[in-house]
């Protein structure tokens, strides 16, 4: 069935699960407004004008509904859909039918409420139809029929209310007590006003579950010729934002916090969910995961990267069965180039100290009578002109690299980039 199948049923809340027989007294006398054939989509089980199509939990015998807890699950098919890719699924403990309910201002000018069902096997459940006749208007008193139902499960079949035979009772709705025994012959809905004074507003409900056989529900449709509406149930429709916690470029492996908030179409939260944080680099055409990470109750996500130059970041909400995927808006982080000291340069300063020096001793010649004494300064002075290039040279050298202790060259700072590279998960999550 649509949300029982393995891996791929998801759970959305009952909180606000329809409407029952028993209020219908509420419903009745409302005129529906005009419509034209059109499709509607349901996110969940969120019917965006509740007081005409909505779902309903009643009793399999009327008045006679069990307390039960119910999980409505969204999922793919079963098979091909009826209208769209999903169905609303349902597994009850049987005693009860779960199904739509249609309010509408005029039982004759309606010619179609119908669902389509598709169950795990063959499985029963209930139809009851109402109908208040002209002298009855502005009262709490309606006529209300029941005819069983039962499908042979294993494919979708349609479910049509308007055209059955009911056994019909008339009730007081404020105190839910009969107060009219029909003919005890089945009626259809028209013979019915025929025979009670004419047309007048009504409600159908179409449910299943009374056996508890699991069963799927798609493609709720109400109205009368040019004005049918068709309600296909699918997922939730979502929405993935992205921030950072900083709106300047960042050096080269600074840690930076990105946040990111998933919400859905009617404000329910998904259960469970994950996200995907996917990163670009610049100059790069392909998005490569970075982490999955669990969204947190109120919808929000964080995650800590460390970019070693430009690149673009989004969250992107995976397609599941019970809501439908969406993707952020890119997010760019602007790195700083690294900074980088020039070495020195090997014709600059080791040749220009000394080429100095031996250029100044010949510039005061010896005295010939100082000669004996001027041969050994100048075999001493040789040496020293030859050793001071290499000091120079050294010295020169040393200067140069100083600055390279805390500023890095090119070579260091691949060295950093590699210290500081992100963490990579090698796997997603799942819900």
């Amino acid at each position: 069935m649509g949300g029982l199948r393995v891996g791929s049923a998801g759970v959305v809340a009952a909180t606000a699960l329809g409407v029952s027989l028993g209020l219908m007294s509420s419903l009745v006398g409302l005129a529906a407004p005009a419509y034209a054939d059109d499709t509607v989509v349901v996110q969940g089980t969120a019917f965006p004008d509740p007081a005409r199509a909505n779902l309903s939990l009643v009793g399999c015998d009327l008045y006679q509904r069990s307390d039960e807890q119910l999980a409505p699950m969204i999922g793919r098919g079963p098979g091909a859909a009826p209208a769209g890719a999903r169905s609303l699924g349902f597994d009850l403990a049987g005693g009860n039918a779960v199904g739509a309910l249609f309010t509408v201002g005029s039982v004759l000018g309606t010619t179609t409420a119908s669902i389509a069902v598709n169950a795990v096997g063959r499985a029963s459940g209930v139809a009851y139809a109402g109908y208040q006749e002209p002298a009855d208007r502005g009262t709490s008193y309606l006529w209300l029929g029941r005819s069983e139902l039962t499908t042979p499960g294993g494919a979708w079949q349609t479910v049509e209310a308007t055209t059955r035979s009911y056994l019909w009772t008339k009730y007081d709705m404020t105190t839910r007590q009969p107060v009219l025994a029909g003919s005890g012959v089945p009626t259809t809905v028209a013979l019915m006003a025929a025979q009670h004074g004419g047309d007048g507003p009504g409600v159908f409900t179409i449910g299943f579950g009374c056996d508890g056989t699991p069963f799927s529900m798609d493609a709720l449709r109400v109205g009368g010729p040019g004005s049918v509406t068709t309600y296909d149930v699918e997922g939730l429709r979502t929405q993935v934002t992205i921030s950072a916690q900083t709106d300047k470029a960042v050096e080269p492996g600074d840690a930076v916090t990105l946040t990111g908030t998933l919400e859905t179409g009617t404000g329910d939260p998904v259960p469970h969910a994950t996200m995907l944080l996917e990163q670009r680099t610049a100059g790069s055409d392909t998005w490569k995961p970075v982490l999955v990470a669990s969204v947190g109750p109120q919808g929000s996500v964080r995650a800590e990267v460390k970019p070693e130059v430009r690149t673009f970041y989004r969250w992107r909400f995976v397609d599941r069965p019970l809501a439908e995927g969406s993707t952020s808006m890119p997010l760019v982080l602007d790195v700083l180039p690294p900074i980088t000291s020039e070495p020195p340069s090997p014709s600059s300063s080791p040749t220009q100290e000394p080429s100095g020096t031996p250029s100044e001793a010949p510039s005061t010649p010896a005295a010939p009578s100082e000669a004996p004494s001027s041969d050994a300064p100048s075999d001493s002075s040789s040496p020293s002109a030859s050793a001071s290039p290499t000091e120079s040279a050294t010295a020169s050298a040393t200067a140069s690299a100083a600055p390279g202790e805390t500023d890095p060259s090119p070579s260091d700072g691949a060295a950093a980039d590699e210290s500081v590279s992100p963490r990579r998960s090698t796997g997603y999550g799942s819900r």
